[in-house]
């Protein structure tokens, strides 16, 4: 689940229940945690599982929230310290969709990166909440997040459709170039995404195009 970084609960139980998965049984899971949690209220492993498997919302965030002091309580001795920054990039995502907060959730990215400084997940999540502050601060981000990751990272056609919508918040006609660089860029590596690639949210590539339809119809200066 952290290697292939989910987050979302729906995703959560496909891994571990769906037959084409690990198709675990639900009730003995759930069972087994209990009597380990019962034994032991600080296995981290565990109160990871019960907390990813949760909906968006307060709880979720409290339950996350609550393993990462908990790991922290017991250092690099606990076994879950090496996924702290999974877990803050799940906390950041988390806060940002409950809350709608951007200040809260750039803190749980910002501790994320401080364990893994090069996570593009994070770099990414951090621009997308920090749009809602500064869209050049933003836009420097994504810039950030190209010059990082693998090239052919799952997030890499959102990162290009993103920055073509951001450069559109600002002057089309100085920023026309760069509009364009990206839209294109951004429907070539999703025509090339791998095919087990999540998609484009529509949401994303629709405010995109119309940026791009209003740089096309404008004249070159």
């Amino acid at each position: 689940i952290m290697l292939m970084e989910f987050v979302r609960s729906d995703e959560v139980k496909t891994i571990l229940y769906h037959q084409s998965w690990l198709h675990l049984d639900k009730l003995k899971l759930d069972k087994l945690i209990s009597t380990q949690l019962q034994a032991n209220p600080d296995n981290t492993p565990c109160l990871l599982m019960q907390a990813l498997q949760l909906p968006v919302g307060h709880n979720k965030q409290q339950a996350i929230d609550h393993v990462i002091d908990v790991v922290l309580q017991h250092g690099e001795t606990d076994p879950m310290y090496k996924h702290l920054a999974y877990m803050y990039w799940v906390l950041g995502i988390t806060i940002h969709e409950t809350t709608r907060q951007p200040a809260p959730a750039l803190s749980a990215y910002a501790s994320a990166l401080m364990y893994k400084s090069d996570h593009p997940a994070t770099l990414f999540n951090t621009a997308v909440c920090s749009s809602d502050v500064s869209v050049p601060q933003a836009i420097r981000q994504l810039h950030h997040y190209i010059h990082t990751a693998p090239t052919g990272h799952p997030l890499v056609p959102n990162v290009h459709y993103l920055l073509a919508f951001l450069y559109g918040r600002q002057d089309l006609s100085v920023h026309r170039a760069s509009i364009l660089h990206h839209y294109n860029m951004a429907q070539q590596t999703d025509r090339n995404r791998l095919p087990w690639f999540p998609l484009v949210s529509s949401g994303t590539t629709d405010q995109a195009r119309r940026v791009y339809e209003q740089v096309i119809v404008q004249p070159n200066k």
